[in-house]
């Protein structure tokens, strides 16, 4: 989303679209080293920590170590154009010990296909960004509007079912307040 924003502003002439791929490089790049090393220093452990947990996950790294041992550095070059396993991926090429200049050739060849991808779109489909959020402002409106009648109406159904009695009606069948005689408490 970073690069796409800054294509839209090199589009703008905020800035040059050479220096937001170069800025992009170096950023992507950096941000990649410290996800590799912190898989090599701190290993498999770095899951145990409850923020980093919900962030990489025990059993996503499991996921991504099979691609590691199977594919090595083909899958971090991979990683880095799969969304949500990017992360997961160079941690676990530096827990799993992908040796630090595989890593980096890999690493360097998906950035420099990704970052030069990614500020290009969105220099160049900027104009198509500006008219979205144009006409976001128009539906908006609309769109808030058919969430409070779908609330409304929502409301209305679960009051019209417990005045009739059918809100109990779709209980399981061993559920032992559908016993005959008995009345619900719901």
């Amino acid at each position: 989303m970073t690069l796409l924003a800054a294509g839209v502003l090199a589009h703008q002439h905020v800035f040059r679209l050479r220096h937001v791929i170069l800025v992009g490089f170096a950023a992507v790049g950096c941000a990649d080293w410290v996800v590799y090393l912190a898989g090599r220093r701190y290993g498999r452990g770095i899951v145990a920590l409850p923020v980093l947990a919900r962030l990489f996950g025990a059993a996503r790294l499991d996921a991504v170590h099979g691609a590691i041992e199977r594919h090595g550095t083909r899958a971090v070059f991979a990683a880095r154009f799969v969304l949500g396993f990017r992360m997961a991926t160079f941690l676990a090429a530096g827990t799993f010990r992908v040796p630090a200049f595989r890593f980096g050739l890999a690493e360097a060849a998906g950035t420099a296909i990704f970052v030069p991808a990614m500020a290009t779109l969105g220099y160049v489909f900027s104009d198509r960004a500006e008219r979205v959020l144009r006409d976001v402002g128009r539906v908006e409106h609309w769109l808030v509007l058919l969430g409070l009648l779908a609330l409304a109406l929502y409301l209305a159904l679960r009051a019209w079912m417990g005045r009739t009695g059918l809100e109990g009606k779709g209980r399981p069948l061993d559920d032992p307040r559908n016993a005959p005689g008995e009345r619900s408490r719901d």
